[in-house]
């Protein structure tokens, strides 16, 4: 059917293709019918007959409404971002009213993560007049006041709340919805109509006998809205200003995140992202969350290379890696090609995302401004990174900016910390760096002792850059390989005074000088946990004792 609509919209310019446009957006509403719209490049055919439809008619508005619906899901979005999507919505929102707030909409899924990098305007910035808009909106949807009588008619609620989430991913955008009081309320407003199985909102006077949607049924609203209180709470980082700001506005959100976590039909990413908001409201100090998300077993070898990265920074390279990664016979997860063990995001995204991390023996961290400032890039950091601390997968950074790595800052510069990493802000560096990452995961693949083992700490322990020293070889460390004996026995390397009574009991008294004289290495490694890669030994010595 959806084929069949697609090729009506294409080839009529009358009334069936205003036909087929609303059976289109109708079709939308259910997020699984829009995965049949990308396929057969449905969204750049609405995108066209947008463009050749009058502005005010028929096609225009349905064409409008069609991108808005649509475009909530990640697979459409990005084929409506490489349609140029952006440069044809975005002078829309100068028209403002109904036309203005459905563009806004759209490009708040076509920009997502990018929005607010270096000084430009984040969407709620630049267009102060859509926040009243989308809060006047909102309220009138959840509270049945749509339609006729309301300038703005009717909308979806899947839509508005879908769009509210993406907003919040900004940190400026962020910063407005939060002291948006009517905003906050009809998110709970939302909940509150799915875990009491309340039916869907009705359409007022003159529309279909849908609904729009709500109720007990509407688990993607409800999810979405979940997701938008999570990512709005981050604007407080201290935890009693949070519960200040729930109790001025008169809500009780500690219980309803108690009911969304046993709530049979939602997601472990919705429960996870409920137990972080009661954890904070509890006053108890939990990790962001997480989805525990159950995968089938898989052997090692049959892992894939991640890469994460923020696409408005040189995206083109990191594509470039890929091709060249793939070329030396590396299997490679990209968020819009997929692998032979996972598709490419789409439908419910972020479990995906998880599953991808999960199914990663490397995540090749992109390193850029733009993958700090990104929340949707801060989940897949900290989620990669606690994978890493379990011994799960392996880190390699590559450096997108060639100044940032002096400024790297936040949450980001606390997970690189002082490891090495890949040069990839140039075209020039592919072929080196590709080649590079390849090698690093071969040997860490092919590895058969503990000279390879992931340890807690610093990624760099298992990214060796070609030019460096041979660590059995290298002269300018005599006791390298008394220091590494000593350090590999877990049971001797609890304390300094230890470490210097197993140095006689093997005979190897004359090295105990690596135990004080070198105090400062002594200070990092011992924030190890679990054994450390023979080569991190040399990069601190190399670090510290140049």
């Amino acid at each position: 059917l959806v084929p069949a609509l697609v090729a009506v919209v294409s080839s009529d310019s009358g009334e069936a293709r205003v036909k087929a446009l609303g059976t289109l957006w109708n079709l939308s509403l259910r997020h699984e019918n829009i995965d049949y719209l990308v396929c057969c490049h449905g969204m750049s055919v609405v995108l066209a007959a947008l463009q050749l439809s009058p502005k005010g008619s028929d096609s225009f508005k349905t064409s409008l409404t069609v991108l808005m619906v649509s475009g909530r899901i990640l697979s459409a979005a990005r084929d409506l971002f490489v349609a140029g999507g952006v440069e044809i919505i975005s002078p829309l929102l100068d028209g403002g009213g109904v036309d203005g707030i459905k563009a806004a909409i759209i490009l708040s899924f076509l920009l997502g993560k990018e929005e607010s990098r270096g000084t430009q305007l984040s969407l709620l910035e630049s267009k102060p007049q859509l926040t009243d808009l989308l809060e006047s909106i909102f309220n009138n949807t959840v509270n049945g006041l749509g339609g006729d009588g309301y300038e703005f008619g009717n909308f979806d609620l899947v839509v508005i709340v879908a769009a509210i989430a993406s907003m919040a991913v900004s940190d400026n955008n962020k910063a407005i919805l939060s002291q948006r009081p009517t905003i906050l309320l009809c998110l709970f407003q939302v909940l509150s109509l799915f875990l009491d199985d309340s039916p869907p909102i009705p359409y007022r006077g003159t529309g279909n006998s849908y609904g729009v949607g709500g109720g007990g049924q509407d688990i993607e609203s409800a999810e979405s809205a979940i997701e938008s209180l999570q990512l709005l709470s981050f604007v407080y980082e201290n935890d009693s200003d949070l519960r200040q700001h729930y109790k001025e506005i008169g809500v009780d959100v500690l219980f309803s995140m108690k009911r969304i976590m046993t709530h049979p039909k939602l997601s472990n990413n919705a429960k996870q992202g409920a137990q972080y908001l009661r954890n904070r409201l509890e006053e108890k100090t939990v990790p962001l969350p997480t989805v525990e998300t159950a995968i089938p077993s898989v052997v090692e070898h049959k892992k894939h290379l991640m890469l994460s990265y923020a696409w408005g920074c040189k995206k083109e390279l990191v594509i470039s890696l890929q091709e060249k990664l793939t070329s030396f016979g590396v299997e490679v997860w990209r968020d819009e090609t997929g692998s032979s063990l996972l598709s490419k995001m789409q439908g419910a995204t972020d479990d995906i995302m998880a599953k991808a991390i999960e199914l990663s023996h490397t995540v090749v961290v992109c390193v850029s401004p733009h993958y700090k400032a990104s929340a949707n890039c801060r989940q897949e950091g900290k989620y990669t990174n606690a994978m890493y601390k379990k011994g799960q997968l392996n880190i390699i950074y590559v450096m997108m900016d060639g100044d940032y790595h002096k400024s790297v800052d936040g949450w980001l510069g606390l997970m690189l910390g002082d490891s090495l990493w890949y040069a990839l802000w140039d075209a020039q560096q592919v072929i080196q760096t590709a080649s590079d990452i390849a090698a690093a995961v071969t040997a860490n693949h092919t590895a058969k002792d503990d000279s390879l083992r992931p340890a807690v700490g610093s990624p760099v322990t298992l990214v060796q850059p070609s030019g460096h020293s041979s660590p059995a070889t290298d002269p300018h460390y005599p006791h390298y390989d008394d220091a590494w004996i000593i350090l590999t026995d877990p049971s001797k390397a609890s304390d300094p005074e230890g470490l210097t009574s197993y140095l006689s009991e093997i005979g190897l008294s004359k090295s105990s000088e690596l135990v004080y004289c070198d105090e400062e290495i002594w200070n990092e490694l011992v924030s190890y946990v679990k054994l450390i890669p023979k080569r991190a030994l040399l990069h601190i010595l190399k670090k510290i004792h140049p």
